[in-house]
């Protein structure tokens, strides 16, 4: 913890000040009295220190060093199974919805945010590897998704096989829409938003400039 204060230029008093703690109680976590809790972690993390790192000294130190999507961290308390986490990569200039987007794949990730594993593969059925997650803008999808919110795209579910809500790629646009596959290779695009018309598109169009970029498989939102 001295290693990861000392690399970010920060006093015990700084530090202290700028986690909302204690001096005493950053001095007690160096001299490895104590095992430093959740906000002194979260804060870490806010500045850029990797958690698996300040808790077990495995790993790089610092997130932007993180493989993302192989990351790993023992999280105090949990069982073997349900106490690693990986960290997932998110996009935050990145939108989806209204606007001038980017390819995920040529753009690189500002932040992330930690996922159980076990979550991933039970409920999600889901390889690390294949998430992302960006955030949406415009109102399109109301009120199922507003915009600020962050999504969670699976870029290997790149097919409408089943209807939901996917992530487009219209020339340079990223848009978040409902798709419903329909017969002849058609598929309906909808918004959630009844002020928005519904349109189709021909996935064997060969000159189409519409690429189904993901799925959708999870949101959260500040309230």
């Amino acid at each position: 913890m001295r290693q990861a204060r000392e690399h970010l230029g920060l006093s015990q008093q700084e530090l202290a000040n700028s986690i909302g703690v204690s001096k005493r109680g950053i001095q007690d976590n160096e001299t490895r009295n104590r095992v430093p809790g959740g906000e002194v972690i979260n804060g870490f993390v806010d500045l850029g220190i990797n958690a698996n790192w300040l808790l077990t000294g495995e790993g790089e130190m610092l997130l932007s060093d993180v493989p993302y999507g192989t990351h790993q961290a023992t999280v105090l308390g949990g069982q073997p199974e349900d106490g690693k986490y990986v960290a997932l990569p998110l996009y935050n200039n990145i939108h989806a919805a209204a606007g001038h987007g980017a390819v995920v794949d040529h753009e690189r990730p500002d932040d992330a945010l930690m996922f159980q594993a076990s979550w991933i593969r039970s409920e999600l059925g889901a390889r690390p590897d294949d998430l992302c997650l960006i955030r949406v803008s415009g109102d399109s999808m109301e009120p199922t998704l507003r915009a600020g919110d962050v999504i969670l795209v699976n870029r290997q579910a790149c097919k409408p096989d089943r209807e939901g809500i996917y992530i487009l790629r219209v020339g340079e646009m990223l848009l978040v829409k409902r798709l419903q596959a329909l017969p002849g290779g058609q598929v309906k695009v909808t918004s959630d938003n009844t002020a928005f018309d519904a349109w189709t598109i021909n996935l064997a169009d060969q000159g189409s400039d519409v690429i189904i970029v993901g799925r959708v498989v999870w949101s959260g939102r500040r309230l």
